[in-house]
């Protein structure tokens, strides 16, 4: 899949923007503060309705304006035929908003699309950004953000159990508050409904979530190993409810069954017979945790708690890692989340890199090209200069490389 033309109104500061694109290689480039990042975050939140700088739609409509509106056309390499993608927000005051509050609108070929996980995966985009080199030390929810999306990319159905997930523990969370800090023996059957309902969507949710991270460990080590010269060994560890993971395995204790449970060729019923397992085990830690969790009017057990363990060479990354290895880490893990994606949906996704060369030494951009073979790629920078004498490469006689320079939310292709 590829994008031919990206149409924007009222989005961060553009009134109006209309953008014909090529196969490639674009680079956007300009100096600061002039618009360039946000053409990558339109392609973003065009192709998988998110944004990699804010979780608030309604800060990516222009100043003064009531909505905004991404509209991608892309082509279909494989099939040979034209998609338009339409990612809208609609504030209360929108002349197309026919309803009350702020409302999202998302449309494939002019059909609307009424639900999220139905319109993820149409255009797939890997995003690499400078927040992503945080990406290793910063705090949980940034590598759930990370494990989330890309699952949702190559599996649609997970948002859906993502959301339902993340519903009951909100409505578990409103029940244990107006406990007001003490238990009530005679309102414990309502506690019984919900972690009954959280212990069942759990132990799905592990299972999708330990079988990617298997895969990403994987790639990443490899990725890795290659980016340090075999010196260091780099591993994603899952990390959830205790005992879950350690379930898991003990049931899949034969040699290759593990395997055959991150590959997806796995018997239909020893994978039931996990869950249910897994489940009863999710919902005895859950109802241990239930005089502590209403003391504190919070869900102290659960997948929200979810996390990735860096570790390099046997070393938590984030307490012992130099900088530099974070950023070979957080490389490594967007060039497995790419390969992942090419691997389960049988095409390249589109590669979205925002000023990150700048960042990056001369060996960590040489082993993110060597990832990008055959993908049209965005590349944001300041200086035109920069792409054509230090990016061995993308410049090439045999690769469509065009240039756009941006100045004050214009776009001028040269």
């Amino acid at each position: 899949m590829i994008i031919s033309h990206i149409s924007l109104t009222n989005f961060r500061n553009y009134g109006r923007l209309d953008m014909e694109v090529g196969p490639s290689v674009n680079v956007i480039y300009g100096n600061n503060a002039q618009g360039k990042t946000n053409i990558i975050e339109a392609i973003s939140v065009g192709s998988s309705v998110t944004s990699h700088r804010t979780t608030k739609d309604k800060e990516m409509i222009k100043f003064g304006q009531n909505e905004f509106i991404v509209e991608l056309l892309c082509h279909d390499e494989v099939y040979g035929s034209d998609i338009s993608l339409k990612s809208a927000y609609y504030g209360e005051n929108s002349f197309f908003n026919t309803k009350s509050g702020y409302r999202r609108e998302l449309m494939q070929d002019g059909i609307l699309i009424p639900k999220i996980s139905r319109y993820i995966g149409t255009c797939n985009t890997v995003i690499f950004a400078p927040e992503d080199l945080n990406l290793v030390k910063g705090a949980p929810v940034s590598r759930r953000k990370y494990l989330n999306l890309l699952i949702s990319k190559v599996s649609p159905s997970y948002y859906d159990l993502l959301g339902n997930t993340k519903r009951i523990i909100d409505q578990k969370n409103a029940c244990l508050k107006s406990f007001r800090g003490r238990m009530d023996p005679s309102r414990a059957n309502e506690l019984d409904y919900w972690d009954y309902a959280l212990a069942d969507l759990s132990s799905e949710l592990i299972l999708e979530r330990l079988r990617y991270c298997s895969m990403i460990s994987r790639k990443a080590s490899l990725h890795h190993s290659v980016i340090s010269d075999g010196k260091e060994v780099l591993k994603a560890e899952y990390s959830t409810i205790t005992g879950s993971e350690a379930l898991i395995r003990g049931m899949l204790e034969e040699d290759g069954m593990f395997d055959e449970f991150v590959s997806q060729t796995l018997s239909g019923d020893i994978l039931a017979r996990i869950k249910a397992s897994l489940s009863e085990h999710i919902l005895n830690k859950l109802t241990g945790a239930r005089t502590f969790d209403v003391e504190r009017g919070i869900s102290s057990v659960g997948v929200h708690r979810d996390d990735i363990d860096m570790t390099l060479n046997g070393l938590s990354m984030r307490q012992y890692s130099s900088q530099g290895q974070q950023r070979s880490a957080s490389l490594a893990l967007k060039l497995a989340e790419l390969e992942i994606i090419r691997e389960r949906t049988g095409s390249s996704p589109i590669l979205l890199l925002d000023d990150v060369f700048s960042e990056l030494d001369e060996g960590r951009r040489i082993s993110l090209l060597a990832g990008m073979s055959s993908a049209q790629i965005f590349i944001t920078c300041t200086d035109r200069a920069f792409v054509e004498n230090r990016l061995p490469g993308v410049i090439t006689d045999d690769v469509d490389t065009r240039f756009y320079r941006v100045d004050s939310g214009e776009v001028f292709p040269e």
